[in-house]
C-alpha cells in the first residue's frame, strides 16, 4: 500500500474481463450468425418446395378440368341421343315395337369412367406437407377432392346398375347384333323367339336410360361446379407463386 502498488492487480483483472467478455460476445454473434443463415437457408428450402408443391398442383388442376370439359361434352351427346329418341315418341309415325327397340338400343349403355389426378395432394397429405399451402388454398383443394370423390362414387353406382341390367338383357337377346343377323336365319329366328322379349326388353332399356339421364346431368352439374373451382384455386395458387 505504501508504494501504491495495490491497483495493477485490479487493472489486470479488468482488462482480463474486457477480453473474456469481448470473445463471449464473438461467438455468441457467431452463433446469432450462423443461426441466421439456417433459417434463411431453410425458408428458401420450404419456399422452393412449396413452389414446386404449386407448380405440381396446378398440373394436376389443369389436367382435370380439360378431362371435365372433355367428359361433359360425352356426356352431353349421350343425352342428345337419348333426348332424340324421345322425341320419335311425339311425331306422326306410328312406332312398332321393333323400330323401337332398334333405336333404344343404339343408345350407349356404359359411360367411360372419371379418373381425377390426385397424386400431389396425397404427398401433401401423407408427408405433412400440407401444411407448407396456406389455409385458404388447402381447404378449397381438400373440399374439391371431396367433390371428385362424390362424383366418383356416384357414377360408379349407376354403372354397376347398368352392368346388372346388361346381364339381364344379355339372358333375353344373346348381343344386340343377333336380330340382325336373325334375318337372314328364319328358322334359328322362329326357334328364339327373340320377339316374344321385346316388351320386356324396352321397359328394361326404357328403365335404365331414365336412370341414366338423371345420372349424366348429376354428373354434368358436379363437373362444372369442379370446373369453377379449379380455375378459382388455379387463380390463388397463381398469386402466391408472383409474390
Amino acid at each position: 500500500m505504501e508504494n501504491n502498488k495495490t491497483g495493477k492487480p485490479a487493472s489486470a483483472t479488468g482488462r482480463y474481463l474486457k477480453y473474456a467478455i469481448g470473445e463471449i460476445s464473438l461467438v455468441v454473434i457467431g452463433i446469432l450468425i450462423a443461426l441466421s443463415i439456417n433459417n434463411w437457408n431453410e425458408k428458401k428450402n420450404t419456399e422452393l418446395k412449396t413452389q414446386e408443391y404449386y407448380i405440381q398442383l396446378l398440373d394436376d388442376l389443369k389436367s382435370d378440368r380439360v378431362f371435365a370439359e372433355s367428359a361433359i361434352d360425352d356426356y352431353s351427346t349421350q343425352l342428345t341421343e337419348y333426348e332424340n329418341y324421345i322425341r320419335m315418341y311425339y311425331g306422326d309415325e306410328v312406332l312398332t315395337p321393333n323400330e323401337v327397340y332398334e333405336e333404344i338400343s343404339k343408345l350407349a349403355l356404359i359411360t367411360n369412367p372419371l379418373t381425377f389426378n390426385t397424386s400431389t395432394i396425397e404427398a401433401l397429405q401423407n408427408s405433412g406437407d400440407i401444411r407448407l399451402i396456406p389455409s385458404h388454398i388447402r381447404n378449397r383443394i381438400i373440399d374439391l377432392r371431396r367433390l371428385q370423390s362424390v362424383t366418383i362414387y356416384r357414377q360408379e353406382s349407376v354403372g354397376e346398375g347398368a352392368s346388372n341390367i346388361v346381364q339381364k338383357l344379355s339372358t333375353l337377346i344373346g348381343s344386340t347384333t343377333l336380330p340382325v343377323r336373325l334375318e337372314n336365319q328364319p328358322k334359328l329366328k322362329d326357334f328364339l323367339n327373340i320377339d316374344a322379349n321385346l316388351r320386356e326388353l324396352i321397359l328394361e332399356y326404357e328403365g335404365i336410360h331414365r336412370w341414366r339421364e338423371v345420372s349424366l346431368n348429376e354428373t354434368i352439374d358436379r363437373l362444372e361446379n369442379m370446373i369453377k373451382d379449379i380455375d378459382s384455386i388455379v387463380a390463388l395458387i397463381d398469386v402466391e407463386l408472383e409474390k
